[in-house]
């Protein structure tokens, strides 16, 4: 398997049940309204995501620092 770790690859997590249940409490956003990530994105594919599961991204600008939501589904 292919290692996608570089410098220039933001961070992608994948968020146990209990962490996503508290990201769509927190901004009130039903689960099929999240973007769409790939289960076979090659930033996460090493977790072997469920559709359904939440991924964190992590980004770094200028302006500051930001956390993005996906929700993991099959290949379309």
């Amino acid at each position: 398997m292919l290692d996608y770790d570089f410098d220039i690859v933001v961070k992608h997590e994948l968020l146990d049940d209990k962490k996503a249940q508290e990201v769509i409490k927190k901004l009130e956003t039903p689960l099929d309204k999240f973007p769409r990530i790939l289960k076979t994105d090659p930033q996460i594919v090493k977790f072997n995501p469920k559709p359904g599961q939440l991924v964190a991204i992590y980004r770094d600008d200028p302006t500051g620092k930001y956390v993005y939501y996906r929700v993991v589904v099959d290949v379309e």
